[in-house]
């Protein structure tokens, strides 16, 4: 860590968050989930199906509907993959209400060691060798990772000249930080 001592602090000034940058943060990080992306494999499998036992069992009964069993899944299925998406929308909007930190502006600061915050709610300090991973969703956001749950959100056009997102990226690396870009 010698080549971070004495680096000029890394300071993110009055960093807020929108309630639709909130949602769209956190949503393109859920459909990059493992989890969302093979429930969504899933899905698309099951509408397929669906869909070919309603055409055959159409071809078999003449082009006539003769049972809405098959109709009714595929609807089900359907309606499902349309609303899934505005629902997590939705308790994304709701978890962003209920958090009045990200509506307070907040001062980061990132030095050799420690990652600090400093806002009209109170303040920490933490250490960097803390942090398990990074993420950086494109264009503007780094989220620091202390625990699996809980992130810091720091907003990269909130970057105080002469800092710059490389900078960042160095002491990501010095600290041996796992980064992912999404």
């Amino acid at each position: 860590m010698s080549d971070l001592a004495g680096m000029q602090p890394l300071v993110f000034s009055k960093v807020t968050m929108s309630a639709d940058e909130y949602v769209a943060v956190n949503f393109r990080l859920w459909r990059q989930q493992p989890a969302t992306r093979r429930n969504n494999w899933i899905l698309l499998a099951a509408l397929v199906l669906l869909t070919i036992s309603l055409l055959v069992q159409l071809q078999q009964d003449g082009w006539k509907l003769t049972s809405w069993s098959a109709l009714s899944f595929l609807a089900v299925g359907l309606l499902y993959a349309l609303l899934r998406a505005w629902f997590v929308r939705w308790m994304l909007r709701r978890g962003y209400l209920k958090n009045t930190i990200l509506k307070e502006p907040i001062d980061f600061t990132l030095t050799d060691e420690d990652i600090k915050g400093r806002s009209g709610l109170g303040q920490f300090t933490g250490k960097l060798a803390n942090i398990t991973r990074a993420v950086f969703v494109q264009p503007d956001w780094l989220l620091l990772y202390p625990t699996q749950a809980a992130c810091y959100y720091l907003n990269l056009r909130q970057l105080q000249a002469p800092a710059t997102a490389e900078a960042v990226e160095q002491v990501l690396a010095q600290h041996q930080i796992p980064v992912r870009r999404v």
